[in-house]
This record gives structure tokens, C-alpha cells and sequence, in this order.
């Protein structure tokens, strides 16, 4: 790696420190002259340097050498003070010879010199060489005795945070707490402490529980080691399969008991059967240790969906499974059991913390690796400077515990930009798709497993991240001298998506070898590829082969996709490549916790030990910075929580914290930086505000145990569903609404009795897992409501208290009525959630809350900032994206807008969701156009669609400072169709008497009376997205589209120019919307349509069949229309006369071919096609036992239907018939992938006398099966396809689609694509479009 090139390398030089060898130092001081102090360390020498300047602040460093032979042989510092004191006679320091205040150490030696250091380590190595037994020398080929039995010792004591959680525990079972959970990472010694708990209570029988039958030896170990459990004896499940009454014959000796069971134990019956006793009779302490597995974790296969990945890996997944555990089976089993007390040990908090197990007062512990770290700290300070009472370095209980450094490095360029595309083109997790293999399952032929479908971008991140190609933004780290130096990165795991991506990044490695620098030098275990298990069968083989490769001096890569992540240790692990795209932070921290375990070897002589720590640093390398930044975050918060009562305000302070414990490097342009809680602050708000509010909802885990109140269950369950068509239902705006009835503040007092003597009852247990489901939908509808509020107060609020406290304010009292909030439910809900779950809910209240009112922004910028948040409000209400608004106030000709502000005309949205249109109307105004605050503050209106939506408009002005009487409260959008004449029409000229009133619109009602005669405002242009379809009472919550209706209501306003968003369905289709198309296609005021065929290119996220279009009339613009088709791939452009046709071609490429087609004939389909209900039946017409033989949906297939209801109206009942069905692209709601229509499964050739329901339509009857044959290889040909494609912008498919599709009359040979192409003069282009379609 050419280091030079990079900037502040040395910033990585001072972090990285890797693996060190044993070293002598020495150094002097002025506080004891004369002296020079000798001393070795396993640490870096600066490090230990450091930790003596507390007490000899002037020391000057003189002396730094390796205490060692060679790589299996190291000598200590004692072995150089012989030498110094035997062989040259040198003086020790003594207590006496110092004043009092002076800290004294006795390896200062008086009148000593560097070079009588050197000749004693050459003296010891020319000991060591002639075999002398002068000196004492340690080896690691020197086997230390195993141990197979424990003996009992001293006993052991707690550390300080142990201590602690010792007590809590106490306390808790004091206040009658019975499920407790001990949170703490690995080397907290949480089966020392949980049994120091056990000793607390007295526990007679404690039975422990574990996922891992491989951490039962330190249960053994502790129970019969430690001097406090002189009392226990440890059985395990081969004791009790072996003796019936093990348990009472230890009872009756007067001893208590440690029982271990794995979680397979419990579920067999084996044990269950011969120890009813067990199962039936109370156990004192039932201890749970989650630690070593994801026992509480969500399933596998949920991670994959959430992920994004293909399902059908699951299948490769459940193969590797190392434990083969029914999670759920065993949660059931373990609730079986009969214990006065349960303590449940985690390692992970995410998913326990986040459920409704535990409240606050049930966690005894909530230790982070940074209290490990600081504990660690706080020994070596302790101890490690009395160096008079032989206290070593490994002495420490964390001694070895690595320091993690965290790379949060962007991919490589062509990986980015590939990554970047495929974002583009709508998919959401990048990753899974970058490492996505030709082929997820074996094959077998291909070897399509074996090779990733992006191989070259996959091969170039190899290329930089080895060292042999650069990248400015990713390290080549494998070729960093200082990593190579310090023997890190030689056991490196790689986490994959998929299976067979192990199986692809495996061959990829191996064909390849030649070209690596660095990774060449590994062996590659693959344990998770689709045949892993041949190999690797067990977890012992994958450590074994770890191991043998170690002492061979063989670095290794394993790769995997969860296998070894969840519980087990592989201590060699030292570096870790995360390539997956998972959010859950419980499956991340399993992941990454794997490199934290110890990995230390040990030196012996014949009178003692040495240890070494052989990975003082490991590296997570995480490619998506971001996702590392907010796994940060959040791990911060939810440590804050547990120990300060507003964790939230603190967040800062310990995210700086983590960062000195384990530090974060990214590279930018060439240039290594390291990350600050500030730069992860920064940009975890820039993530945040590209998300919106739906999305935030989603993070803030649900508290179910708040349906236990009736008061808060009743408004729970009035609440929509989440996201739902009604999840904000849409009132009538009301006005200003009714005041709050705001009561006195709660006694804080009578609160905390509340919470503390709430009822037991577990409402949600009582309910089915759908009933559940819907429960926590409706929880986060409520959750959304206190989100809006906290944007809608001008007020700043941090947390649920805050909206609490600002109830009362006026404006706030509109605000919470608008959006349904009470305050006594409020204050139930501040009472009773669960501190975890609030310190959530409040942090994005915080965050929302600090988008409108962050001074360092503009007005403009803030309002721009903010609006992008509330994209979506419901399924009901999408508010128009930023850039679309911007694109169709961009239509508004520059002289319109000019002249409008000049006579002060007006500019309205006719259905504001949040002030989105007149945001982009003021930025263009003022940035683009040059306008002051002052020329356009009082001209822009808008009519909102509800009142939550009125709020939200009224935010956006108030941050703008425009007119808020601008805005209607009177009246909604909806309300406006709801004015009708005495024929029940919709009265647009009293819809336009009643906007155009000059008084403020916010004193505008549809009751009100029209004087004749009185001054009116002129509307100079109507911009909107105005709401689409209401229900008009049919089945299966059938729909009428209104969008039209505002149309005609903008035109009755007589506006010079009208740009509005509408769905593209009124092209050829849609109930009522004849009047419309023709209006439309016939209007040559039309200057700009622009199209698109996937709705979600349009409105991220929302799927609408037929896509959306905008449009510009201009009535300066009179003749053809600019038409532009629009996708997420590009756009084209085309000049046409929109009355062409009787219905509207979309695409501009497709006119000529139907123009051509509809010159060379007279007959088209649409007059052959059946109508709907081709023999009367309708759709849920249900089969008779007999009658005449009817085609059903496709899952009932050919039954009977009854003759007096058949009617054959078109006479085809007696002839050969092709049905298709009514709708044969459900589900299809892009209409610029390809589409196919009619294939062999979805069609049927009905016989004479056979007939259908409504699902079908006829295309054709005949009197020959010879005929209807031949017709069918017509109907499927891909050109006649194309033609009714151009006719079709829906789901269903009627015989009007049928206008541009021949009817050759005759059909009596096979129709292949090639014929038709001859006859009708279709060129290689016009083909090659035409397959692009349809497929």
C-alpha cells in the first residue's frame, strides 16, 4: 500500500498498535536520582510509560527492548534485576532511602546504565542457549496440567459491578419482583455473580438453563471452584438420567444444589419423565442463560425479510443450524417451570430490553463493554503501579480483553456506483443484491452458485481491500504495514448474504490467487455454502481446523452467513467483513461480539506462568458507514436510558465515551479520518430526515403492557390500523375546534403509586397473535399522532412530558384536538410506559421536533428539510415529493408567475397535504425569480384536505412566515365536490363564487351567501394533487375516481395556467371519466403531459395500477402537446396531437406502430370480444351439482351452473370458445416492466355447450376447434399483445381494449410474430420495441 498517498495516515499509525511482544524498558526520573527503573510489560511500552507518569511525571524514557528468546521462549524483568543485582552488584532502591511522599517502586536500581541492561539480555540468552538453569525461562511448548475435576479454593470476590448487580437483585426480590434479567457482555462473569445471587436468597435447588451445552464446564467450574459455593454441588443431565433421586439424596446430605440442563433437555421427555419432582415441585432460583445464544433473537427468516434477502435461502440456512432447538417450543418449556424467582442472562439487550418482559426495576445489571473496559482500566490503575506485591499484567479478570477499532469504509467505485443503480432502480438492500449469486440453490450444471452475478465489481472491492488496486475511499488495510507488523487481520471472518455467495466468494478467491498480495496468503474455510456441512458438520470442526491452521503459522478467511455468529467462540478470530444489509442491531451486535472474546496463550517455566495476549486489537470492517453510525447511536441510547432518568440528554457525552474505548476511522479522498460523536450525530439527523415519519413509527418498539389501562385500551382500539387507508381518518375540518378541558397537573406522588399497584392483568396475553398484530398497529397509529404533534407545536419538545406540558397553550389546543390527543391519556401513557420504550418514543420526539425550529437553518432550507419527512401521512393521503412539486411549478411559464405577483393575483393549491406546493411555489418565487419575502408572502393559498392536513399546511407557512389566513379552515378539498346543484352534479360556478370572495379564505365557508356584485380575486394559476378516488358503496370497498372533478372546478376558476398530478387511468378507462378523456384529448390549451408508467417512480413506496401523470394548460399555448415519457431508467420527449385517437397512447415510441397497424385495416377486436358477463354469471356465482358446464376461477375450475340462469345472449354458448380471464395482470401495477397477459395457465379453449362467470370474457367464439386454435396463437403472439397493451392502463381488460387489435376475420393457420410482422410492415426497431414490452 502506498501509505504516502494518503493523508493523515498517522492517525491510523497511533490507533493501530496490533499484536506485541514482551518488552524490557527503563527510565529515569528526577524524584529518585541516580536510579533507572527496569521494568517489562505485555502492553505497549508507552502505554505502561503513561500509567507510571502518575507518579513520575518527569520520567524520560531510556531504555525498550524485546524480552525474548524467540517466538515460543520470553524471560521476565526479574531475570534482568539477577543480573543486575547478582552479577553486578547493583543497588536496589529501598523504602528508607526515599522521603515519604515519594511513591516508592523497588525495580529502580542505583548508578545503572543502558549498556548493563543489554549484557544482561545477552548474558540471559547465552544462558538460555548453553541450557543453564541460571535464569528462569517461560515456553509456550511447556504443556501446563489439565484439569478434569475441580478442587474447592478460596473464595472469590465480587467486583465492584457485580457487587452492584448483586444488590439490585436483593432489592428487586425484596419489592416483590420475580422476573429479573442480568444484562452484561461476555467477561462480566455473569454465572459467578447469578450464583452469588443464588447464595443471597438461600436458594436450596437452582437450576440453570442454557441454549449452548458448552458452557456447562464453567457452571461445574464456578459451583465447584469458588470457595462461597461450598455448600452446592453441581448435577447435570447425565446425573439425573443416571439416578432418579439424585436431587433429594444431595437435599437429604444436607447439601443444595446447581442443576444444568440445555434447552434440548427440556425438550425431550427422558429427563422430564424421571424427575417429575423437578418439573412439579418449586425451584428456588431458575437461572435462563440467554448469553450464548439469540434464544430471544427474532427468527432467521424474519432477519432475511427484513433484509431484503430471496427466501428461498432460508432452506440453505436451516441446514447449517449448529443447534437444532425449537425457540419457541423451549420458551414454552422454560415457562413450565415453577420458580419463585427467574433471572434471565443476556448478552444482547435489543430484542429483551425492546419486549414487555422486563420493566426497569426487573434489570439487575446493564454492563457494556465499555464499563468492561473502564473496570479493566480502573485494576490496571489500582494495581499494576505497586509493583511490591508481584502483581502481573494478566493478574487483571479482563486482562486480555480486545480493543475493537471499527473501519466504516465506503466500497470501491464500481461497487458504489452498481450499489447506487441498483438503488435507483428501486431496491432497497443493495448489498444482499451486489453479492447476489447467479443462482441461490446448487446448481449442479452451471455452477451458477459459484459465481456472483456483479463478479467484476466484487473482484475490484477484493483487489483494493487486498492491496493490490487503490481506491480513494477505501483503505487497502490487508497491505497496511502496521496491521501486518502487528499480526492482526490473520483470522478474518467474512458475513455474506447468501449461502451460495460463500460458495461464489470462495472460487472467486480461488481462481484468482495469482493477482492478490495479501490474500493469497489465507485459506479459505467456507462453513456456510450450500454443502458446508460435508466439511464442516459440527462447530468443534470449524474451531479445530481455526486451530491446526494457527499452529501452522496459516492465516485463514472463513466465510459465512450466520453460522458461528450466534454463541459460539472461535478465539482466533481477529478482523470481520460485514458485506450484509441487516438493520436489526440484535443479529449486528451478535455478529461483531464474536471477535470480542480473549485469545491468550500461556508461557510456563517450572515455577510459573506468563501470559501473552496474541490479540490485544480486532477490526470490524463495516462497508455501509451509516448503518455503523446508527448502530452506535442507538446502542448509546439505550445504555443512557438504563442509568440516567433522561438518557436522552446525555447521548452526546457517551457516544464520545465509546469512541475513546473503540474508535471509528473512515477515508475520504485518500484522506483518514477519525470519527467524533459529532460526525455520528450528523450524519445519523441527515439519515433520519431523509426517512419519513411512517418510517420513524416503525423504530419505536411497542409497549402492549399499556392496554392494561381501559382508559388507554379505549383509544388504542379506536385507532386505525398503521399505515393504513384510514390511518388518520380524514374529518372535516372543523374550524379551531374545541378547546382541551385541561386539567390540573398530575400529583407526581399519586403517579409513581399508580404505576407501582397498576393491575397485573396482561390484557394482550388474553388476545390471538393476529389480534396482537392489529394492537400494535394501532399503538403506532397513536405514536404517529404524538410524532405529527411534535413537528405542528411551534413549541420545542424533547420528550412526552414536553407535549404534556404545552397542552395548554391555544394554538396547541387546536393542534391536539386536530390530531385527537387527549391529555389525561397522555398523562397515563407518560405514568406507564416502559422507560426503554418512552426513552424512544422521545427521541424522536426531540428529533422531529428539532426539523422546524433549527435556527441554523433558513426559513426556506428548514421548510425544504422538513417537508421531506412527511412524504406520507396514510395510505390515503401521499403528500407529493419535493421534486415532483418542483418539476410542476417549474412548467408555470416565468411570464405567468411574473404577472400574477405584479397585480398581485393569487396562486392556489386545491388540495394541500402539508404546504408542499407552496413551498416549491415560494422557492422558485424568491431564489429562481428574484422576489423579496414581501412580493409574495400574501399571495399564495391553499385549500388542505383534512385536518391534520390543515395543521401541517399551517407549520409550513408559519416556518415561511406567510399569511396563514391564507389557508381555508373552513372547508376541506373533499368538501368542495360536496357542493352540488339541484340535479345532485357538483356545482363548480357556486364552488368558484365561493373561493373567489375577497376576504381571508381562512373566513370562507361552503354555507356561505353570494352577493352579486361584490370584488373577487383572480386566480392566476392552480397547482395541486388533488385526492383521487371515494368510495362509492360497491363491493370489496369499491371506488370512484373524483381527480377529474377537480380538474373542472380548476378551469371554472379561470386561471391562466393549471398544473395538476392525476392518476393515468382516465388515458382509456375508469368509472365516469368518458366526459373527461374527451375534454382532456380535445383541449389544445394542453402544453406538457408528462407520463409515467410505474406510479412508484412518482410516489416512492406507493403502488397505483396505470401509473400518474402531471400536465401544464397554458391558455397562451394553443396546438399539439409536448408529451414525455418518464421512468426511473430516463425520459423521451414527443410533440403530438393528443385527439389522435378515441383513448390516449402513452408512449410516444408506440404511436407509429399503431399508426401503421390501424392504416392496413377496417375490423378490429373490440367488436368480436364478449361484454362482461358474457352468459350473465357473475363472478361469485356459486357451482350447481349439475347443469350446463361452466368455467369458475382458475381454484374451482370446471363446475356446473344451473340452465335457467345461463343466458346466451351472444349466442356462443354452442361454439368453440377461447376465455381469458377479466383481469389477467393482477397484481402488475408497473406498467413499464414488461407485461405478458395471456399464457397456456391463465387460458382456457371452453367447448361447445361449455360456459363461464363473469372472471372471464370471450375473445372469440367459433364454430370449428380448429378455429379457436388458430385464433389462440393470434391472441398470443407478441405483436397483437403490444397493440392491446397501448389501449390498456389497469389491471382489467374489457373489449374496448381491443380497439387497435386486427380481426383478420378468418383464422385458419399457426400466427407466429414473424408473419405478423410481414404483413403489417413492422421494421427490426419497431420489433425490437415491441419485445422490450411484452414478454
Amino acid at each position: 500500500m502506498k501509505e504516502n498517498k494518503i493523508e493523515a495516515i498517522d492517525i491510523l499509525d497511533r490507533i493501530i498498535i496490533g499484536r506485541v511482544e514482551p518488552h524490557i524498558y527503563a527510565f529515569t526520573t528526577n524524584t529518585v536520582p541516580n536510579y533507572l527503573k527496569v521494568g517489562d510489560t505485555y502492553r505497549p511500552v508507552s502505554k505502561r510509560l503513561n500509567e507510571w507518569r502518575e507518579f513520575f511525571p518527569d520520567l524520560e524514557k531510556k531504555y525498550e527492548n524485546k524480552a525474548t528468546i524467540d517466538e515460543e521462549t520470553y524471560f521476565r524483568d526479574y531475570a534482568i534485576h539477577q543480573y543486575l543485582e547478582k552479577d553486578l552488584n547493583k543497588e536496589r532502591l529501598k523504602q528508607a532511602d526515599l522521603e515519604d511522599d515519594i511513591y516508592y517502586s523497588k525495580e529502580f536500581f542505583k548508578e545503572t546504565e543502558i549498556e548493563d541492561i543489554d549484557n544482561a539480555i545477552e548474558d540471559i540468552k547465552e544462558n538460555y542457549r548453553a541450557n543453564s538453569s541460571k535464569y528462569e525461562y517461560y515456553s509456550s511448548k511447556n504443556r501446563l496440567p489439565q484439569t478434569y475435576h475441580y478442587e474447592r479454593g478460596e473464595n472469590w470476590d465480587l467486583r465492584p459491578n457485580q457487587e452492584a448487580a448483586v444488590d439490585r437483585f436483593i432489592n428487586a426480590v425484596k419489592n416483590g419482583r420475580r422476573n429479573l434479567l442480568m444484562y452484561a457482555v461476555m467477561r462480566f462473569g455473569k454465572s459467578f455473580t447469578s450464583l452469588c445471587c443464588a447464595l443471597e436468597m438461600k436458594a436450596q435447588t437452582v437450576l440453570v438453563v442454557s441454549a449452548k451445552a458448552d458452557v456447562k464446564d464453567e457452571w461445574k467450574k464456578t459451583v465447584e471452584s469458588a470457595g462461597n459455593f461450598s455448600e452446592y454441588v453441581f448435577i447435570e443431565s447425565s446425573d439425573l438420567l443416571a439416578r432418579e433421586n439424585v436431587i433429594s439424596e444431595k437435599h437429604s446430605e444436607g447439601n443444595k444444589v446447581v442443576i444444568f440442563l440445555t434447552l434440548q433437555d427440556l425438550q425431550g421427555d427422558s429427563i422430564k419423565d424421571k424427575h417429575k419432582e423437578l418439573f412439579e415441585e418449586q425451584i428456588d432460583l431458575l437461572i435462563v442463560d440467554e448469553t450464548h445464544f439469540g434464544a430471544r433473537a427474532e427468527s432467521f427468516g424474519k432477519i432475511l425479510k427484513n433484509a431484503g434477502y430471496d427466501k428461498t435461502d432460508e432452506k440453505n440456512i436451516s441446514k447449517l443450524e449448529d443447534e437444532n432447538i425449537d425457540l419457541v417450543d423451549a420458551d414454552i418449556e422454560i415457562k413450565k417451570i415453577n420458580a419463585k424467582i427467574r433471572l434471565h442472562l443476556s448478552g444482547t439487550p435489543y430484542r429483551i430490553l425492546m419486549g414487555s418482559e422486563f420493566e426497569k426495576e426487573d434489570i439487575i445489571s446493564f454492563v457494556q463493554f465499555s464499563d468492561i473496559v473502564k473496570e479493566q482500566e480502573e485494576w490496571d490503575r489500582k494495581h499494576l503501579n505497586n509493583d511490591n506485591n508481584n502483581v502481573n499484567e494478566w493478574d487483571n479478570p479482563y486482562y486480555g480483553f480486545p480493543q475493537m477499532v471499527r473501519f466504516a469504509f465506503n466500497p470501491n467505485e464500481s461497487s458504489r456506483k452498481k450499489m447506487e443503480a441498483l438503488r435507483k432502480s428501486g431496491v432497497s438492500f443493495a448489498f444482499s443484491k451486489l453479492f447476489e449469486p447467479i443462482s441461490i440453490k446448487k446448481d449442479a450444471s452451471n455452477q451458477g452458485h459459484k459465481k456472483f452475478i456483479n463478479e467484476s465489481e466484487i473482484f475490484d472491492l477484493l483487489k483494493v481491500i487486498d492491496g493490490s488496486k487503490e481506491d480513494e475511499e477505501l483503505l487497502g488495510f490487508l497491505d497496511y504495514d502496521k496491521i501486518k507488523e502487528g499480526k492482526m487481520c490473520r483470522h478474518m471472518v467474512m458475513v455474506l448474504p447468501y449461502c451460495a455467495s460463500c460458495d461464489a466468494m470462495e472460487e472467486l478467491i480461488r481462481t484468482n490467487k495469482d493477482i492478490f498480495k495479501n490474500l493469497n496468503e489465507y485459506e479459505i474455510i467456507n462453513i456456510s455454502g450450500v454443502e458446508a456441512r460435508r466439511e464442516y458438520s459440527k462447530p468443534d470442526d470449524i474451531k479445530r481446523k481455526i486451530k491446526e491452521c494457527e499452529e501452522e503459522n496459516q492465516k485463514t478467511l472463513t466465510l459465512t452467513v450466520n453460522r458461528m455468529l450466534t454463541g459460539s467462540t472461535v478465539e482466533q478470530w481477529d478482523t470481520m467483513l460485514y458485506f450484509k444489509d441487516t438493520a436489526s442491531p440484535q443479529e449486528y451486535d451478535q455478529s461483531i461480539f464474536r471477535l470480542q472474546n480473549q485469545y491468550v496463550r500461556t508461557l510456563s517455566s517450572e515455577k510459573g506462568f506468563i501470559k501473552e495476549n496474541l490479540k490485544p486489537q480486532t477490526l470490524l470492517v463495516d462497508f455501509d458507514p451509516n448503518r455503523l453510525f446508527r448502530m452506535q447511536e442507538q446502542k448509546s441510547l439505550i445504555y443512557n436510558v438504563n442509568t440516567e432518568e433522561n438518557g436522552n440528554s446525555k447521548l452526546k457525552e457517551r457516544i464520545v465515551e465509546e469512541l475513546r474505548i473503540s474508535p471509528i476511522i473512515m477515508m475520504n479522498h485518500n484522506k483518514i479520518k477519525q470519527v467524533d460523536a459529532t460526525n455520528i450525530l450528523e450524519a445519523v439527523s441527515e439519515y433520519n430526515n431523509k426517512r419519513s415519519v411512517l418510517d420513524e413509527v416503525v423504530d419505536i418498539p411497542v409497549d402492549l403492557a399499556l392496554l392494561n389501562d381501559a382508559d388507554i385500551r379505549k383509544v388504542i382500539e379506536s385507532q386505525a390500523e398503521f399505515n393504513s387507508k384510514k390511518s388518520l381518518t380524514i374529518e372535516t375540518n372543523q374550524g379551531d375546534g374545541d378547546d382541551l378541558d385541561i386539567e390540573e397537573k398530575a400529583d407526581e406522588n399519586k403517579a409513581n403509586e399508580y404505576k407501582k399497584d397498576k393491575s397485573s392483568e396482561d390484557y394482550s396475553g388474553t388476545k390471538t397473535d393476529d389480534e396482537v398484530k392489529k394492537l400494535e398497529s394501532q399503538i403506532k397509529t397513536y405514536y404517529q399522532r404524538l410524532l405529527f404533534y411534535s413537528f405542528l407545536t411551534k413549541d420545542k419538545v424533547s420528550s412526552l412530558d414536553d407535549i404534556l406540558n404545552t397542552l395548554e397553550k391555544h394554538d396547541n389546543q387546536r393542534i391536539a384536538s386536530n390530531l385527537y390527543l387527549d391529555r389525561v391519556v397522555l398523562q397515563k401513557i407518560s405514568d406507564m410506559m416502559d422507560p426503554f420504550k418512552r426513552s424512544s418514543l422521545d427521541y424522536k420526539i426531540q428529533n422531529i421536533s428539532m426539523l422546524a425550529s433549527d435556527e441554523r437553518l433558513t426559513p426556506l432550507d428548514r421548510a425544504m428539510t422538513s417537508i421531506k419527512k412527511f412524504n406520507r401521512m396514510s395510505e390515503s393521503e401521499v403528500i407529493t415529493p419535493s421534486k415532483v412539486c418542483d418539476e410542476m411549478v417549474a412548467l408555470l411559464p416565468e411570464e405567468s408567475l411574473r404577472e400574477i405577483v405584479d397585480k398581485e393575483d393569487k396562486l392556489l393549491d386545491i388540495a394541500s397535504k402539508s404546504g408542499e406546493y407552496a413551498v416549491s411555489l415560494y422557492k422558485r418565487l424568491t431564489t429562481e425569480l428574484g422576489y423579496s419575502h414581501k412580493d409574495v408572502e400574501d399571495i399564495i393559498y391553499s385549500i388542505p384536505t383534512s385536518s391534520i392536513a390543515y395543521e401541517f399546511t399551517r407549520r409550513f407557512y408559519e416556518i415561511l412566515n406567510l399569511n396563514v389566513d391564507n389557508i381555508a379552515s373552513g372547508f376541506n378539498a373533499y368538501d368542495l365536490i360536496e357542493v352540488k346543484d339541484e340535479n345532485g352534479e357538483v356545482d363548480y360556478k357556486k364552488i368558484n363564487d365561493l373561493l373567489k370572495q375577497n376576504r381571508p379564505f381562512s373566513k370562507i365557508s361552503v354555507e356561505d351567501a353570494i352577493k352579486e356584485g361584490e370584488t373577487k380575486v383572480k386566480f392566476g394559476a392552480v397547482i395541486g394533487n388533488p385526492p383521487y378516488q371515494i368510495s362509492d358503496g360497491g363491493a370489496q370497498e369499491s371506488a370512484k375516481p373524483i381527480y377529474h372533478q377537480y380538474v373542472f372546478l380548476s378551469k371554472e376558476l379561470e386561471p391562466e395556467n393549471i398544473s395538476m398530478i392525476i392518476p393515468s387511468r382516465w388515458f382509456s378507462g375508469g368509472k365516469g371519466l368518458q366526459k373527461f378523456r374527451k375534454e382532456m384529448l380535445s383541449n389544445k390549451r394542453i402544453k406538457t403531459l408528462v407520463d409515467f408508467e410505474n406510479f412508484r417512480d412518482v410516489f416512492p413506496g406507493v403502488d397505483l395500477a396505470g401509473g400518474a401523470c402531471y400536465f401544464l394548460i397554458d391558455n397562451a399555448h394553443f396546438g399539439k402537446a409536448v408529451i414525455v415519457n418518464k421512468s426511473s431508467e430516463g425520459a423521451n420527449s414527443s410533440e403530438r396531437s393528443l385527439d389522435e385517437f378515441d383513448i390516449f397512447i402513452r408512449q410516444n415510441l408506440a404511436v407509429d406502430i399503431v399508426k401503421k397497424v390501424l392504416k392496413q385495416n377496417t375490423k378490429f377486436l373490440n367488436d368480436r370480444v364478449s361484454s362482461r358477463k358474457p352468459f350473465s354469471l357473475p363472478t361469485n356465482y356459486k357451482p350447481k351439482e349439475s347443469g350446463v358446464p361452466c368455467w369458475f376461477i382458475q381454484r374451482i375450475g370446471k363446475k356446473y351452473a344451473s340452465n335457467s340462469d345461463v343466458v346466451d345472449r351472444f349466442n356462443m354458448l354452442d361454439k368453440w370458445k377461447l376465455l381469458v380471464p377479466k383481469s389477467p395482470i393482477a397484481g402488475q401495477t408497473d406498467f413499464s416492466k414488461p407485461v405478458q397477459f395471456y399464457y397456456d395457465g391463465n387460458t382456457i379453449i371452453a367447448k361447445p355447450g361449455e360456459c363461464c362467470t363473469e372472471s372471464f370474457i370471450v375473445l372469440g367464439a367459433f364454430d370449428t376447434e380448429e378455429e379457436v386454435l388458430s385464433f389462440k396463437t393470434y391472441i398470443f403472439s407478441k405483436v397483437v399483445r403490444f397493440l392491446l397493451l397501448q389501449a390498456v392502463v389497469s389491471q382489467d381488460v374489457t373489449k374496448k381494449n381491443y380497439c387497435f387489435v386486427p380481426d383478420l376475420i378468418h383464422y385458419n393457420q399457426n400466427y407466429t410474430d414473424e408473419f405478423l410482422r410481414r404483413i403489417w410492415k413492422i421494421n427490426d426497431d419497431e420489433w425490437s420495441y415491441i419485445d422490450s414490452r411484452i414478454r
